[in-house]
C-alpha cells in the first residue's frame, strides 16, 4: 500500500506544471503555466520593420529592412515547413500591408532611404493566389509607420505617419488614393477601429515623433473628433504596430457589433483592457490584474492583442525586460491569455523557456491552428543586425502541447502512476458504495470510468431516428453518466456514448440540445464541474491541480474557464464559500 501511494504521489508531481509546485511565481493570483516554444525554419532574409499577415492560411512576412539597415523589396510565405521568397515591386521598410475584402493585399509606404530615413508614396498589390506583386499607384500622402483598415467594399482607410504630417485618406479599391480629412492629432501607427459599416475612429498612444499622447481624443472618419473620458486615466500604449487593427476585433459585424480590445495603462504602470464597442470605451473586468512582473522580473509587453475569435480568447505578448535582452539576446516570452467571454474575464499567464534570438520587436501572428508565431526582429536591440528566427508558441486550446518533451523516466513514472492508480481504485471499488467519494489525505479518490467499448449493452434503439423516444434516451444517458461516470475520461467523444446507447451521434446531440439546450461537450462539462465541487466539498485539502485532473479536465486553463462559465465564480472563490 505504501509503495502504491508513493508511486501515485511521484506520478502526480511529474504531471504538474512547474509553477503548480511553487506559490512564489511573482504574478499574484494569476494562474501561471509553461508552454512550448518551437523553433521553426529561419526565413530566407533576416528582417525587422515588416508586417505579418495570415493569407490563405499561410503566414506571410512583408517588407522591412535587413542587415545594415537596408530595406528589402521582398516578402516570404511559410508553406510545407519552409519559407518561400517573392520579389516585390518596391521596398517597404516600416510600410504597412492590409488584406482587402477582394483577397488581395494592399502594401504601401515605408522609409525612402536606408537607416529608416524619410517616407514614400509607393503602393502595390500582392495576389496570394498568383504570388505576384504589382506597383500600381501612389498614396495621397507619403507615409511610414502608418496603419490601414479594410472596408467591406474593397476600399481601405489609411492614417498615421512618422516625422511627417498625418491625415486620413482612402484607397478606393481600384487605382486611386484620396485625401479625406485632416486629423486633430498626428499619430504613429494608430488604431483604426470600425464603428459601423462605413465609419471608423482613429486613436493611438504616440504621436508622429514618438512622444506619448495625453489628449483623450479620438478622430472619426465621418464626424468630428470626440472626447474619450476613459483615456483621461487609462492611456493607450505608445509604440509601433506592424499588424492590422482587425487583429483586435471581438464583435459580430452581422449584428452591428463592432467591438475591439485594446491594452491600456495608468500612471502607476498597471495594465488593463479597454473594450471599444461602436466607439464607446469601457474597461473589461478581469478576475485578476494583468501581471506587471513574474518571478524572473519585469515583463515588457507588446502594443497589441491577438484575438482568437473561435475560442473567444485574446492574447497579449511580452518578454523579459529589454535591458537584459539587449545584453544577452536571450529572453523568456510571456503570453497573457484573456478569456473575454466570461464575466469577469479569466486571465492566465503563460511563459516559455529562455529563447535564443529573442527580439523586442517581433511581429506576432495568430496561426489558423490557434498558436502564436514570432518572426524576425532585432536581437540584442540592434536594428542593424536583425534575425531570421521564427518561433511558434503552442498556446492553442484546441491542441495544447506539453510544455516540454518528456524524457523516458517521465513516461515510466506515468506508466507506474497509472498502474498504481488502477490497483488502488479496484481495491477501493470493492469496499465502497458505488457513488461515495471517500476522503483520503494522500491522494485523490476517483472511480475509474468504464469505457464505452467495455460497457454492457443493456438496450439497443433500433427504431428510426425520428421515432426514438427522446425522453427515454435522455434518461438512459443521465443514468449512464451517474452510474459509470464516463465524464471522468478526458478524451470522451460523443461517438463512444452514442455507440454505447445504440444510437447515432446526431440523434444523441439533438437529444441533448432538446432537453438541456447545450452541446455534448457542455453537457459533459456540467457533470465534471459537479464532480469537482464534490471533491472540493469532501476533500478540502486537495490541491486544485489534483481536483481538475481527477474531474476529467486535461488543462487547468479550461477547468478555470468552464468552472467560471457554469458557476459564475472561480474554483478558489467557490471553495472559500462552502
Amino acid at each position: 500500500m505504501r509503495l502504491t501511494t508513493l508511486a501515485l504521489l511521484f506520478g502526480i508531481m511529474a504531471l504538474l506544471p512547474h509553477d503548480a509546485l511553487s506559490q512564489s511565481n511573482g504574478a499574484g493570483q494569476c494562474p501561471v503555466e509553461k508552454v512550448e516554444a518551437e523553433r521553426l525554419p529561419d526565413m530566407n532574409i533576416p528582417r525587422i520593420g515588416h508586417t505579418v499577415l495570415c493569407l490563405n492560411g499561410e503566414p506571410t512576412v512583408i517588407g522591412g529592412h535587413t542587415t545594415n539597415f537596408v530595406p528589402t523589396p521582398t516578402l516570404e510565405y511559410f508553406k510545407n515547413g519552409a519559407w518561400h521568397l517573392v520579389e516585390m515591386a518596391f521596398a517597404h521598410d516600416d510600410g504597412r500591408a492590409v488584406e482587402l475584402s477582394t483577397g488581395k493585399v494592399l502594401i504601401f509606404g515605408g522609409h525612402e532611404k536606408n537607416l529608416g530615413i524619410g517616407q514614400t508614396y509607393e503602393a502595390e498589390l500582392y495576389d496570394p493566389k498568383t504570388r505576384e506583386c504589382q506597383g500600381f499607384a501612389s498614396t495621397d500622402t507619403k507615409r511610414a509607420m502608418a496603419s490601414a483598415m479594410a472596408m467591406d467594399d474593397g476600399r481601405a482607410i489609411i492614417a498615421g505617419n512618422w516625422y511627417h504630417k498625418d491625415d486620413i485618406e482612402m484607397y478606393d479599391g481600384d487605382v486611386g488614393f484620396q485625401h479625406v480629412k485632416d486629423v486633430s492629432i498626428g499619430r504613429c501607427s494608430p488604431y483604426i477601429l470600425r464603428i459601423s459599416k462605413d465609419d471608423a475612429i482613429i486613436i493611438a498612444g504616440g504621436d508622429t515623433i514618438g512622444q506619448p499622447i495625453t489628449l483623450p481624443v479620438a478622430d472619426r472618419l465621418r464626424g468630428e473628433p470626440y472626447h474619450v473620458p476613459l483615456l483621461e486615466t487609462w492611456r493607450m500604449l505608445a509604440g509601433f504596430m506592424p499588424y492590422p487593427s482587425s487583429s483586435l476585433f471581438i464583435g459580430d459585424e452581422a449584428k452591428g457589433d463592432y467591438s475591439y480590445l485594446l491594452p491600456v495603462k495608468n500612471d502607476d504602470g498597471q495594465l488593463a483592457i479597454a473594450r471599444v464597442t461602436n466607439g464607446e470605451f469601457s474597461l473589461l473586468q478581469t478576475d485578476v490584474p494583468i501581471p506587471k512582473a513574474c518571478q524572473w522580473g519585469e515583463i515588457a509587453y507588446y502594443l497589441n492583442f491577438l484575438v482568437d475569435r473561435k475560442c473567444q480568447r485574446a492574447y497579449l505578448l511580452g518578454m523579459d525586460a529589454r535591458a537584459s535582452v539587449a545584453a544577452s539576446g536571450k529572453a523568456r516570452m510571456y503570453v497573457v491569455a484573456i478569456d473575454y467571454f466570461t464575466t469577469p474575464a479569466h486571465v492566465t499567464l503563460y511563459y516559455t523557456d529562455v529563447l535564443s534570438d529573442a527580439c523586442d520587436a517581433n511581429a506576432p501572428l495568430l496561426t489558423t491552428e490557434g498558436d502564436i508565431m514570432l518572426v524576425g526582429g532585432p536581437p540584442k536591440g540592434s536594428y542593424f543586425k536583425p534575425t531570421a528566427a521564427t518561433w511558434l508558441l503552442h498556446v492553442s486550446p484546441y491542441d495544447h502541447k506539453a510544455s516540454a518533451r518528456w524524457p523516458l523516466w517521465g513516461w515510466l513514472l506515468v506508466a507506474l502512476t497509472l498502474a498504481a492508480l488502477t490497483a488502488r481504485l479496484m481495491t477501493l471499488y470493492r469496499h465502497r458504495k458505488r457513488n461515495q467519494v471517500k476522503e483520503t489525505p494522500q491522494s485523490v479518490t476517483v472511480e475509474e470510468p468504464v469505457t464505452a467499448l467495455n460497457m454492457p449493452q443493456e438496450e439497443t434503439l433500433e427504431a428510426p431516428d425520428d421515432a426514438i423516444d427522446s425522453a427515454k434516451l435522455m434518461q438512459r444517458l443521465d443514468q449512464l453518466m451517474e452510474e459509470q461516470r464516463l465524464f471522468l475520461k478526458p478524451d470522451l467523444k460523443v461517438t463512444e456514448i452514442a455507440s454505447a446507447l445504440g444510437t447515432s451521434r446526431t440523434v444523441l446531440s439533438n437529444c441533448i440540445k432538446t432537453h438541456h439546450n447545450c452541446t455534448f461537450p457542455q453537457f459533459i462539462n456540467t457533470y465534471r464541474i459537479a464532480y469537482a465541487q464534490e471533491l472540493m466539498r469532501n476533500q478540502p485539502n486537495l490541491k486544485m491541480t489534483e481536483v481538475y485532473l481527477a474531474s476529467g479536465f486535461s488543462s487547468e486553463t479550461s477547468f478555470y474557464r468552464i468552472f467560471k462559465a457554469i458557476t459564475g465564480t472561480t474554483p478558489n472563490a467557490w471553495r472559500l464559500d462552502i
